[in-house]
């Protein structure tokens, strides 16, 4: 009985529910004897190979999780010696399975796949439909609750269909975000660059006070990983005024936008007055 010294990389099998290990010595498949002895339900390992020839059996060093251990492996010729002289009924059904998945297996790939089953197809294909269908009631309530321009809305589908390798160029590469319809989507800009280019002594952060203050915004939160995090939304009432964008900083939260052409008015309605 010849004895293999070196550590080999095991190849994971599973027979129903138990494990068979394999060693692909190039190209040549070595079973641990008592994963196949396990299968074929003899009593030991020991019991299957007694009656092996020397070329069909051989030990081998092989890693586990409590260390290497010394275990007898038998190549393909001993394995059907030992299926010949099995009397279990599983025998038949596991010849079978070493011969038409296995081996094939490993010669052409050098490790074993598991063949793609209709049902697994089927739920995958369910899983994914569930997943899409739930991303765009997530998108749905997004909107509902943070009221996103229309241009924001369609960036959002288009991240959601390429993350499902859907096709995404039908949508509109231009949306009108203008408060009136047909009137095309006016120029935008944050607070902070508004109050500068209109010489606004007054900070955003104070600006976005005031404008919460008569129903123009309003203060949302969103989960985070430091904890509830608040943001401030467009209204209903301030739309005239400007449009919600989704935050480059987190896509889960809107920015303000307000419109050059009305930021007079906005100023107006807080009592500030611009000098640009």
């Amino acid at each position: 009985m010849s004895e293999e010294k070196a550590n080999v990389q095991l190849l994971p099998f599973r027979f129903d529910s138990l494990q068979v290990r394999v060693i692909d010595r190039e190209g040549e498949a070595w079973f641990v004897a008592s994963d196949v002895a396990a299968a074929l339900e003899y009593r030991e390992a020991k019991d299957m190979t007694r009656n092996l020839d020397d070329d069909e059996k051989g030990r081998q060093i092989v890693p586990t999780p409590g260390g290497n251990q010394d275990v007898i492996v038998i190549n393909e010729s001993g394995l059907y010696s030992a299926v010949l002289r099995s009397r279990k009924a599983e025998a038949k059904r596991f010849k079978r399975w070493v011969t038409h998945d296995v081996l094939p297996s490993i010669r052409k790939t050098g490790g074993y796949q598991l063949p793609a089953t209709e049902p697994t197809a089927k739920y995958n294909q369910d899983h994914n439909q569930g997943r899409l269908t739930g991303e765009l009631a997530l998108l749905e309530c997004f909107c509902t609750l943070n009221n996103p321009a229309p241009s924001s809305r369609v960036v959002l589908l288009e991240k959601i269909g390429s993350a499902h390798g859907l096709n995404t160029a039908w949508l509109p590469g231009y949306v009108e975000d203008g408060p009136e319809v047909g009137q095309g989507s006016l120029p935008t800009a944050s607070a902070t660059d508004l109050l500068s280019e209109f010489g606004v002594p007054l900070s955003a952060a104070a600006f976005n006070k005031h404008l919460g203050a008569i129903g123009i915004l309003e203060k949302r939160t969103r989960r985070s990983r430091s904890g509830p995090k608040q943001f401030w939304c467009i209204t209903d009432t301030g739309e005239p005024f400007g449009k919600n964008l989704t935050s480059p900083q987190s896509p889960r939260e809107t920015q303000p936008h307000w419109y050059r052409d009305h930021f007079v008015e906005l100023l107006a309605m807080i009592g500030m007055r611009g000098v640009a």
